[in-house]
């Protein structure tokens, strides 16, 4: 039957699951991780096209969802339940994304208020104390994140131990990771800042300056999934960007794309930028 486990028993997951004799094509051991915000009709749609024209009958899956909740299904039991399965994955998705993007969410509101308030005519020191507190917030956005760096090297050993039971298997992973935007003040009100020697260049900092820090050891990643013979997918979700005069929208994600991207390349895997994930399959 179908097991939901936690990223810290990682490890068990391919021992639990219920392996049976494969057919002469090659198996696949599949993951799909989810780190998204919000939950649209194209990620439904992924998960549809995957169902029907991706995975196939001698294939393995696991499913982490964007609260960390693992999903497991052995070939025997997809292939009496494949429409239930479908349905399932995504009720969990949809279910799991609306919790667990409530912090980013939250975050992201608190960040809009504050370019609100430096929209207006505040004093050079109440514009000082709100660019710091941006700054504070625009550090906790980044640690909303659910993929790091422990739960890949955990994915990594997963791998690793499925062939000790499987054999030669064809071992893949996706992450899907949508881009995160951050609000910073209009052109006009950074035009304001840029003229006031007292806080243009800490406001260029904090608004402007994109984050190189990084909390991934992609070239150690990329070699622990090449041991474990994984090749590394990365679908990177441009989400809807709306229009307004209020404030602008730039990638708070930069950081996490280049990680992601030395992994992809490290494994020989592919990787996208889209706001139609479902591309990842149409061409394998």
């Amino acid at each position: 039957m179908k097991k939901m486990i936690y990223v810290s028993s990682v490890f068990l997951i391919f021992i639990l699951m219920n392996f049976s004799v494969y057919a002469s094509d090659m198996p696949k051991n599949i993951m799909l991780l989810f780190d998204i915000k919000n939950y649209n009709k194209e990620i439904d749609n992924t998960i549809d096209f995957f169902f029907k024209k991706y995975l196939g009958t001698n294939d393995q899956l696991i499913i982490m969802t964007p609260a960390n909740k693992l999903y497991s299904y052995s070939n025997k039991i997809l292939s009496e339940s494949r429409k239930k399965i479908n349905k399932e994955i995504k009720d969990a998705i949809k279910k799991h994304t609306s919790i667990s993007g409530a912090d980013y969410r939250n975050i992201y509101t608190q960040m809009l208020s504050m370019v609100d308030e430096i929209r207006g005519d505040s004093g050079s020191q109440d514009v000082k104390n709100l660019i710091a507190a941006y700054e504070n917030t625009r550090e906790e956005l980044r640690i909303t994140r659910r993929i790091n760096e422990k739960i890949l090297l955990e994915f990594s050993d997963v791998f690793k131990r499925s062939q000790e039971i499987t054999g030669n298997t064809e071992n893949y992973i996706y992450l899907f990771f949508q881009k995160e935007y951050r609000p910073i003040p209009d052109r006009v009100t950074m035009n304001r800042l840029r003229e006031n020697q007292q806080i243009a260049f800490k406001a260029m900092e904090v608004f402007l300056e994109e984050r190189s820090k990084t909390d991934f050891d992609s070239e150690k990643i990329g070699e622990e999934f090449k041991k474990a013979k994984v090749i590394f997918n990365f679908i990177y979700i441009n989400p809807k960007k709306l229009s307004t005069k209020r404030y602008q929208l730039i990638d708070n994600s930069g950081d996490f794309y280049s990680a992601m991207t030395k992994i992809v390349e490290k494994t020989g895997g592919k990787k996208t930028t889209t706001t139609t994930p479902k591309i990842i399959f149409e061409d394998i």
